[in-house]
């Protein structure tokens, strides 16, 4: 589910660059370069996480990690729901916005009063997830697997991350076949319409984070019925 976010934003959110202002001062940012920040904020924040999160809460858990595997994924899980519910609400403020003062056809058109720099919440938000997801997953995966399945095990975050863009392009069909208007005249566009001043993007990605919550609820299942090997070993 994390994968399919994470696919859903380096999509999605360069649609919505193309109508904001990404100039800083006298220079302005290429759209095309705004799915660079989600990489960025993952180098960022893996520094953080090894040099803050991991000595502080060490001290509070007494695990020598800070927190087990399973309870770092759970934490990058919950991180992604907020990344795309304020990625909903800020869209909502986007389109609100781009109605009010008239740039509902011209889609392609910026708006210079609203800042494209406002998408680095969610890409931060999206790149903390993704950290606490991965490097607690990749430690889970090769130090529970069995000795002789190591290496298979760390290939299953790759083929994580490929299912993950199967998986977003599967939703963005069924979306748009479930929204399509069937009569122009009296019903709204689809919800990812090429326009995205009349589409809704922000009931996709509010969409998003309810099967956020429903994967966060089956992980919080299945993590408390797991049982660690070294404890299985004892």
């Amino acid at each position: 589910m994390l994968n399919l976010i994470l696919t859903e934003f380096l999509t999605l959110s360069v649609q919505q660059a193309y109508t904001l202002n990404t100039h800083i001062g006298y220079f302005k940012v290429p759209v095309t370069c705004m799915p660079v920040f989600p990489a960025l904020s993952v180098f960022l924040v893996l520094s953080l996480y090894y040099y803050l999160f991991v000595p502080i809460s060490r001290r509070i858990t007494g695990h020598p990690q800070g927190a087990s595997q399973l309870q770092r994924v759970g934490i990058g899980l919950a991180i992604s729901i907020l990344s795309v519910a304020w990625a909903g609400v800020f869209e909502r403020i986007r389109r609100n916005y781009a109605i009010r003062h008239g740039y509902e056809a011209s889609f392609l058109t910026p708006m210079l009063d609203l800042s494209a720099f406002w998408l680095l919440i969610q890409y931060c938000l999206i790149g903390i997830a993704e950290v606490f997801c991965i490097v607690g997953l990749l430690e889970f995966l090769y130090e529970e697997a069995p000795d002789a399945m190591k290496s298979i095990g760390s290939a299953y975050a790759a083929v994580a991350g490929g299912l993950g863009c199967f998986g977003a392009t599967i939703l963005n069909n069924i979306i748009k076949s479930a929204t399509v208007p069937r009569n122009n005249e009296q019903m709204d566009p689809s919800w990812l319409s090429e326009n995205i001043n009349t589409g809704r993007f922000d009931y996709f990605y509010w969409l998003l984070a309810v099967l956020g919550v429903i994967n966060f609820g089956g992980f919080l299942y299945a993590s408390h019925k797991y049982e660690y090997r070294l404890a299985r070993k004892g």
